[in-house]
């Protein structure tokens, strides 16, 4: 059997992390949501993964030895399972109820799983809806002939959902850990608080002298050649991941950090998504940093309303209320913050943005946003914002793909909109 990894309409509600990627590559806990139902399906059969189209190059080059919008024909059924469903061993136990063609999961109207038979990925109507992610639920239920309806799996709809699990999600993964021997090197002044069992040190890894760990409320896993300098204090459940700095400062509880990320000052409740940095002091807190993000000195966000009452966010246009009294900010790919900045709880910050000042709006991607210090948010040039990140990459020794430059003015394209919206102008940015 073929099993298909899609995106469903929601992808919309997690922009700007989503301009940038498909909502599977979302990164919560230990892992994507993506490997999280690899490990939940991989004995099941062959994995294609579906994508809006102007992903599929960047998509083939993470993922070179998959199948990527693959709609080649198989003599057997296809699979569908939800890109934005947070896996666990219970979807086999669904799966396997789906037993015959035409089978569709439900959750609250939107389709968890499905098994369809094998002319549909021949139809024109399915290749345009799986490449394009719009009106995928109501395609995928036109073949429905039988429909089954739960309400206890973990599908996501709201980027702030991704912060409320992140805690619980590294305290369960890191517990499937086999090995569990201390590979790295700790000094023997290293403090700890809880059981060393609940802490995972892997290969080359060094924590310096004076560096303290509490696992008393959580597990701690730092990753291969990760150096944590002194002084440091992390506190579980955390996880971080591959050949980072922690320059010194606080790693609170139920953070995710990616690999090859440089962190210092106080983070709490976060997931940085890779190649990020936040090297000098301020704030982070209950947020979501894309990747190649860099935030300048002193760069805080806020998370609580002085009212302690819950925060509001606008998703597609319309302000929701999350439900909860801790969001902090939501920033996309290769933005940039300059020295000081201050940004108000629950704003999302689009993809190649530059932030100066006080931010207590939204602001679109590739914008150049210092509004309270007298200057009208700005367009930034594509090419600006293109060589901005060929450079960035470069100091990490990573390239910048043709695919790659060519999803970034796909992404310029499609917020163009937004930008006017927002009343960015066009012309030079200056202070």
């Amino acid at each position: 059997m073929r099993i298909a990894i899609f995106e469903d309409e929601t992808y919309r509600n997690f922009f700007p992390l989503t301009l940038t990627r498909p909502v599977y590559e979302l990164f919560v806990g230990t892992s994507s949501i993506r490997e999280k139902i690899i490990k939940n399906i991989a004995k099941l059969g062959e994995v294609i993964f579906f994508c809006r189209s102007y992903l599929c190059d960047i998509l083939k080059e993470r993922l070179p030895s998959s199948c990527i919008n693959d709609f080649s024909t198989t003599d057997d059924d296809i699979l569908l399972v939800n890109g934005l469903l947070v896996a666990n061993e219970s979807l086999n136990d669904v799966l396997q109820k789906l037993s015959k063609a035409g089978t569709v999961v439900l959750q609250k109207g939107r389709v968890v799983a499905a098994r369809i038979g094998r002319e549909f990925l021949e139809l024109p109507e399915i290749q345009t809806t799986m490449t394009s992610a719009e009106n995928v639920t109501e395609t995928i239920l036109k073949f429905a002939t039988e429909k089954l309806h739960v309400e206890n799996f973990r599908l996501l709809e709201y980027p702030w959902e991704l912060i409320e699990l992140n805690p619980e999600l590294i305290t369960a993964e890191l517990r499937e850990i086999k090995n569990k021997e201390l590979r790295g090197r700790i000094e023997p002044s290293v403090t700890v608080y809880g059981s060393k069992e609940s802490i995972f040190i892997a290969e080359n890894a060094l924590l310096e002298a004076g560096t303290v760990l509490d696992a008393r409320y959580g597990p701690i896993y730092i990753g291969e050649n990760t150096y944590v300098q002194s002084p440091t204090r992390i506190s579980g459940p955390a996880y971080i991941g591959r050949n980072c700095i922690i320059y010194g400062g606080q790693i609170r509880e139920g953070c995710s950090i990616g690999d090859v990320c440089r962190i210092g000052g106080e983070v709490e409740k976060s997931i940085f998504h890779g190649y990020s940095n936040k090297r000098h002091y301020g704030f982070i807190g209950h947020s979501y940093i894309g990747e190649w993000v860099n935030l300048g000195a002193g760069t805080t966000n806020s998370d609580l309303k002085n009212t302690y009452g819950t925060i509001k966010m606008d998703i597609g246009g319309q302000l929701r209320d999350t439900g909860s009294m801790f969001v902090g900010i939501f920033v996309g790919d290769h933005a940039k913050t300059a020295i000081g900045t201050h940004i108000f709880s629950g704003k999302k910050i689009g993809v190649s943005s530059h932030l100066y000042g006080i931010v207590p709006e939204d602001v679109p991607s590739f914008t150049a946003y210092a509004r309270t210090l007298g200057v009208k948010p700005t367009e930034i040039y594509l090419e600006s914002a293109i060589e901005t990140a060929r450079r960035m990459m470069h100091r990490r020794n990573v390239q910048l793909s043709r695919a790659y430059e060519d999803m970034l003015k796909r992404v310029f394209e499609l917020t163009e909109q937004e930008r006017s919206r927002a009343n960015v102008v066009k012309g030079k940015f200056s202070i």
